[in-house]
């Protein structure tokens, strides 16, 4: 008897670690609906702890968009992001993310789709009442021998929605004991906006009867118009015309606008972007050359991986942008006005050039070809 007690007493021992692995770590596939956005609880059910929502370690989670900002997001669009969280005194961590829209309420669906595009950290996970999908760490993205962890995946914007969203991310402090002892949870939140118009390029050129205004959108949700501005000083703006939109579109849409104006003097141009709902936003602004001045003569230099500019004026920066309006590389001017690449590029991108006076926009291929 006394054996069999003693085997019985280990199987339980060995089933109460087994449990509390399972529960306390979740290295292969977390269990969903723990990032305490509306209707969910948070992993702080589990690890028995008080979450934390703020301080110098909280201070520590960050996110980001590579490539651009985080502020402002094109729609239809496929967004790089990385979560990072550093810790002073663990080397094992896990976290979940979702996004929903700004008003959301418990039974809010995601905006967009999260997916772990080609990382090994990382994977998606989802559920369904209501339709939520979210990444985590996987087995492999929950060690972090340098006290940092980065996790990259992608949050894919949908096509039609525009407006704000939140990302809710929780992380779990761990010390990989398979106990909740000394486990931290944090709690953070980050918020962006789904923009309802993608811009791509967008150039004002003078001619003898007027200034010349181009500009060219990805997609488009519920726009009701575009209204072009202008302004002789760069920051007091009086309307010049309206042009309508697409209301909703996912192909490449053209615009053109002659303003019948003075084209020897310099002019600045915007354009407001109206929804149907009567909600606003606006596009750089860019300035037209005086007539006499010539565009500049944009070209690669293939031996060299270079791009080169040959203008009257002097070239402020050259920007990258890639066809779904995201700022791939600001590049320096190593002289002569000529542009290193950074890294390889292979594809049709967007080249804007800045001048003292203008912005000018060329589409140019980059490749090896």
């Amino acid at each position: 008897m006394l054996a069999k007690a003693t085997f019985t007493k280990w199987m339980i021992a060995s089933l109460a670690i087994f449990v509390s692995t399972s529960v306390f770590t979740y290295e292969s596939t977390p269990p969903v609906g723990y990032t305490n956005a509306p209707g969910e609880g948070n992993c702080a059910a589990c690890h028995t702890c008080t979450p934390i929502t703020s301080g110098s370690a909280w201070g520590n989670i960050t996110l980001a968009r590579t490539g651009g900002s985080l502020n402002s997001i094109t729609p239809n669009a496929s967004n790089p992001m990385v979560l990072s969280f550093s810790s002073a005194t663990k080397t094992k961590f896990g976290f979940q993310i979702c996004v929903l829209q700004n008003s959301a309420t418990s039974t809010s669906a995601s905006i967009g789709t999260l997916n772990a595009g080609t990382s090994t950290l990382v994977q998606a996970l989802s559920k369904t009442n209501p339709s939520r999908n979210y990444i985590s760490q996987t087995s492999a993205g929950s060690a972090a021998s340098s006290g940092t962890a980065n996790w990259a995946f992608n949050w894919v914007t949908p096509l039609s929605y525009s407006g704000g969203a939140t990302f809710y991310v929780v992380i779990n402090e761990t010390d990989g004991s398979s106990s909740s002892a000394d486990d931290q949870i944090y709690l953070k939140t980050f918020t962006t906006t789904v923009l309802p118009v993608r811009w791509l390029d967008f150039s004002a050129n003078p001619q003898e009867d007027g200034v010349y205004l181009a500009w060219s959108t990805a997609a488009e949700i519920n726009n009701e118009k575009f209204e072009v501005e202008r302004s002789i000083d760069g920051e007091h703006f009086e309307y010049a015309g309206t042009i309508k939109g697409k209301g909703n579109s996912v192909k490449i849409s053209n615009y053109r606008f002659v303003d019948p104006i003075n084209s020897n003097n310099q002019w600045f141009y915007r354009i407001k972007q109206v929804d149907f709902d009567g909600k606003f936003e606006y596009s750089r602004t860019i300035k037209s050359l005086a007539l006499q001045n010539e565009e500049p003569r944009i070209f690669r230099v293939l031996a060299t991986q270079e791009i080169a500019v040959e203008a009257q004026e002097a070239i402020k920066s050259l920007e990258v942008i890639n066809l779904q309006g995201q700022l791939i590389a600001t590049l320096t001017n190593n002289g002569n006005n000529r542009f290193q690449l950074p890294y390889t590029l292979n594809g049709i991108y967007i080249i804007s050039v800045q001048t003292a006076n203008q912005y000018y926009t060329q589409k140019m291929f980059l490749g090896s070809n």
